[in-house]
């Protein structure tokens, strides 16, 4: 996917994922609104002959939509299973749904199994990610006592009980990012 707009909304949600994920394990859900209101931005400027996809058919521009309908209303039901047995977090379910809208219909598949494989990869190096996360959030703690104004919360690493897991906000940004930047399939 060479579309430019789609790298310039995506790019920066996704670092300021990586971010808070590392350090509150939190994915906004304000993010997630405006992820989804940008992304409606893209069939409603093509029907009005402008913007990424204002090249489209009408045929084309369908099932674009369409797919990428299908594909997150998937992710969110199977997601919402997940999410039910404690197996993952209603952030990044919420997430990879906003993100596979933003997916063509060939690289959805694409993203969901990157994403798979790079959280199962930061899970056997999850004592080098932990060490990460520590290393980022004395960083970040001291940029809060610096400038105590800015009213910086203290990352949920350094609590008396940090959280187990994978912030598998991370793993999203890699599948998402590595799908948009080296695509698999032409």
């Amino acid at each position: 996917m060479d579309n430019l707009f789609i790298i310039i909304v995506l790019l920066p949600a996704l670092l300021f994922v990586v971010g808070s994920d590392l350090l509150y394990r939190r994915i906004h859900n304000l993010l997630i609104l405006l992820l989804l209101a940008l992304w409606l931005v893209l069939p409603i400027s093509a029907v009005l002959g402008f913007g990424p996809w204002g090249v489209m058919s009408s045929a084309e521009l369908f099932d674009q939509v369409a797919y990428g309908l299908l594909g997150a209303v998937l992710v969110l039901v199977i997601g919402f299973g997940l999410f039910c047995l404690g197996r993952v977090g209603a952030g990044d379910i919420k997430l990879v749904a906003v993100v596979s809208l933003w997916m063509s219909q060939t690289d959805q598949m694409a993203f969901l199994i990157v994403t798979a494989l790079a959280g199962g990869l930061l899970a056997l190096g999850l004592p080098l990610l932990n060490l990460i996360e520590q290393a980022l959030a004395l960083r970040w703690q001291r940029l809060a006592l610096a400038y105590p104004r800015l009213k910086i919360a203290p990352p949920v690493a350094l609590s008396e009980q940090p959280p187990q897991g994978i912030p598998y906000g991370v793993a999203i940004a890699i599948g998402a990012l590595y799908t948009l930047f080296v695509p698999i399939h032409s």
